[in-house]
């Protein structure tokens, strides 16, 4: 099943269920996601959500 189809059906009665529930939806969901992006990303590259470290530019102004 592709990520799209699989949301999509993830979120069917979304509505309809307690908080928990959806919080847990929501976060199988993200989860896919990031796998998604991060299989689809080439190495080096910085992903949303990631720290960025400064290399020798701190107290430098810039």
């Amino acid at each position: 099943m592709a990520l799209r189809e699989q949301t999509e059906a993830r979120l069917v009665g979304f509505d309809q269920l307690g908080a928990s529930l959806q919080v847990e939806t929501l976060r199988a969901i993200e989860a896919d996601l990031r796998r998604a992006l991060s299989a689809d990303a080439p190495s080096g590259t910085v992903r949303p959500g990631t720290q960025l470290t400064a290399s020798g530019n701190e107290g430098s102004g810039a």
